[in-house]
């Protein structure tokens, strides 16, 4: 299964859902709301979150000189 592909078939399917029943008069009003669907107001981009009660260990500069993650996250790390 191509998570991707399943993410994209759910939010066609909600958007024909949605779509399927907003009947606005107004153009000035229905562009609008139109804008805000294919924005992805209704969609907004998948959260990622660790869990706080993880157990400690190595740090980002220790997983860097090991080669297991890219130099970079050393940059990105809060202090």
């Amino acid at each position: 299964m191509d998570v991707f592909e399943l993410r994209k078939k759910l939010i066609k399917d909600y958007s024909d859902y949605i779509q399927s029943f907003i009947h606005i008069s107004d153009f000035r009003i229905k562009e609008k709301v139109s804008s805000e669907l294919q924005g992805g107001l209704l969609w907004p981009d998948p959260l990622i979150q660790l869990n706080p009660s993880f157990e400690p260990g190595e740090t980002i500069p220790e997983l860097v000189q090991k080669k297991l993650i890219h130099p970079a996250c050393i940059k990105m790390r809060k202090d």
